[in-house]
């Protein structure tokens, strides 16, 4: 029968939706004009770009001391010399720390640059500033006469310049200063062009090299080795407790070690384990916690360090990852989101639920999308299927039912996609795949189902009353539910307190700190990385997704663009519940709470393999370059570590 043109549209789609070779690109051939002349382009757009962003950009040189933690910003006037955020550059100065570096822009044309010195009240000596543009003398300010060309234009208390350069008081969160700039001509320097062309011949190797690394899926698991290392060292030298809620996570683990059904809510035994919240990760309905004991328990005659040993359990988990994608080629592009960003990474270099909710997404999104997985065999009726492993996938099923609650959306994700790849693959389901089907969700549901009954049955099936009691004896005052809302904290409840949406997203920022905290802040979001650092993130994720995205509107035809719709929208959703939850109830502006997004991309990835084009391989590498700068340079040296 001939099918109608739809489906004919949707049939021819479906063949590069799935399948996998081992070469991205199979055929081999010899590259002509069209290939150089975009090689060329590309090269040309990134020496351009190298120009512009940091070639013809002046950069500062700050050596201070500060009293308080706070933000120190430059702005340059525009032609109106009138001054605004667009033409900024901030950088965050503390105690402790003397020496900064900024870029912030060409200095051809201008007469001064603005200097906002804090945000809040404080004592800050700046004793030299150096500004440094390639082409121009380079000027400093050090001594006293050289700080005559430094002037208050308001709302600074005062100004004092001594031999060893300027001390400055701030009592405003508005204060100004400008800095007269000395009028030289740009000089022209062979040297400086030849370090152009330069950066023009490393685009172009840079780019072959890309082409040649990138055109075998080998590089995930080569480039997930490395993290792994990072990952390795972070679990090991970082001091125990200054991870987020690590404590909390540590106590549920202890518990069972030594127990295997949940405790009654309220216990006075696991008093301990209750958060400031009056909240215990012993009742959150999360399996993980029981098998981190088990596996806690199993190494305590080695009578190592619990906060370690525990540590090891996500360790252990990103291995697992590792060497799947290692033996099995078809999960490889499921690893490429997690390299993305380190905070993925650091997620995994200490005890949290976090780690194993991200581990059973992803081989689940790879046993429900992966051509070659045991669940995409039941669906097209193949013969070699073992019961060991049906029952592996109901396991995995039940796993997934006891994850995080924000992973619920996931559960979404999973059922809208399920029935995207039956639209696809239009399996034919006869009774040998519906019995297998049947295995499977009777096997995960009643792993599901016994595990929850036992522990509403320890709660005498009243979780609720209970879960209120234990919050109002256990939280600190500013949390219990039964403080009066003004005297709660700040950030409970802020929609009834009045704070509207646009001042939530805008005054209190909560996206941009979502955003920072996605890509890189550690401690309990105590150690972020320069404004610059994000600042770039933003900007290569942006066209990184762009990248991908256009790549599926363009080839993937009716099959892809649902398969982007879906996963765009799900993703969407759950941002906008974390938003308005964090608006209403709580203000908990962590990226932790999206990583349900990772398993969401990773199918969209997978598919999307032989859609995308070497320059989403370029963005990518810089995305990975990025992370690994903070993740070493941010994480690894900031994050307080024993013998240091």
């Amino acid at each position: 029968m001939r099918l109608p043109p739809v489906l004919r549209k949707i049939k021819a789609d479906s063949s590069s939706l799935y399948g996998i070779d081992r070469d991205i690109r199979p055929e081999q051939r010899e590259p002509g004009v069209c290939h150089w002349a975009f090689v060329l382009l590309i090269s040309l757009l990134c020496t351009a770009a190298y120009y512009q962003l940091v070639f013809n950009k002046a950069q500062v040189e700050l050596e201070l001391t500060t009293d308080t933690r706070t933000v120190l910003k430059f702005y340059w006037a525009n032609e109106q010399g009138m001054y605004s955020e667009k033409k900024m550059a901030q950088l965050l100065i503390k105690p402790g720390q003397n020496r900064y570096h900024i870029r912030v822009c060409d200095l051809a044309g201008l007469d001064h640059l603005r200097l906002d010195p804090s945000e809040k009240t404080a004592w800050i000596t700046i004793k030299r500033i150096t500004l440094r543009q390639q082409g121009w003398l380079d000027y400093t300010l050090q001594t006293a006469d050289d700080f005559k060309n430094l002037e208050i234009l308001g709302n600074v208390e005062s100004l004092t310049r001594h031999p060893r350069g300027v001390t400055v008081q701030v009592k405003s969160r508005d204060p100004n200063l400008k800095i007269y700039l000395p009028q030289s001509g740009f000089q022209f320097n062979l040297f400086e062009f030849l370090h152009l062309a330069g950066i023009f011949m490393l685009s172009i190797a840079g780019y072959c090299v890309f082409h040649r690394f990138f055109s075998r899926t080998g590089f995930i698991p080569l480039l997930s080795a490395f993290v792994l290392a990072l990952i390795l060292v972070m679990a090991s030298l970082s001091l125990e407790g200054v991870h987020p809620d690590e404590p909390v996570h540590l106590a549920a683990g202890k518990y069972f070690a030594e127990h295997t059904i949940p405790p009654r809510i309220g216990d006075p035994s696991i008093e301990h384990t209750y958060s400031v919240y009056g909240v215990s990760r012993l009742h959150s309905g999360e399996i993980v916690y029981q098998l981190a004991g088990k596996y806690l328990w199993f190494f305590k005659p080695l009578q190592l360090e619990s906060y370690l040993v525990l540590r090891f359990f996500n360790i252990i988990l990103f291995t697992i990852l590792l060497l799947y994608g290692y033996n099995r080629a078809d999960f490889r592009f499921f690893l490429l989101p997690i390299l993305i960003s380190p905070q993925i990474w650091y997620i995994f270099s200490y005890f949290n639920s976090d780690g194993f909710a991200t581990f059973v997404g992803l081989l689940t999104a790879y046993q429900l999308a992966g051509e070659k997985s045991s669940f995409t065999a039941i669906l097209r009726s193949e013969k070699n299927l073992s019961l060991p492993v049906l029952i592996l996938l109901g396991i995995l099923f039940g796993a997934v039912l006891m994850l995080k609650k924000n992973f619920y959306f996931l559960y979404v994700f999973f059922f809208l996609y399920f029935l995207w790849k039956v639209w696809i693959m239009r399996p034919q389901l006869n009774r040998k795949t519906v019995l297998r089907l049947g295995a499977v969700l009777l096997i995960g549901t009643s792993l599901f189902g016994l595990y929850r009954i036992t522990d509403n049955w320890v709660n005498d099936f009243d979780k609720g009353r209970l879960s209120l009691e234990a919050r109002q004896k256990y939280a600190t005052e500013m949390y219990k539910p039964e403080t009066p809302l003004h005297e709660k904290h700040a950030y409970l409840q802020m929609r009834e307190r009045g704070t509207s949406l646009t001042r939530f997203l805008t005054m209190d920022r909560w996206g941009e700190k979502t955003f920072r905290t996605s890509f890189g802040v550690y401690g309990y979001t105590s150690l972020p990385a320069s404004f610059a650092y994000y600042d770039y993130v933003r900007i290569v994720g942006l066209l990184l997704l762009l990248s991908l995205i256009s790549s599926v509107v363009i080839r993937g035809g009716i099959g892809g663009n649902a398969l982007l719709t879906i996963s765009l929208g799900t993703a969407a959703a759950l941002i906008g519940v974390a938003c308005y939850h964090a608006w209403t109830v709580d203000f908990q502006a962590q990226g932790r709470y999206l990583l349900p997004i990772i398993p969401m991309l990773s199918v969209l990835v997978y598919h999307s393999q032989k859609m995308i084009r070497p320059m989403f391989y370029c963005l990518f590498t810089l995305m990975f370059s990025l992370s690994i700068y903070n993740f070493v340079f941010v994480g690894l040296r900031d994050i307080g570590k024993y013998g240091m």
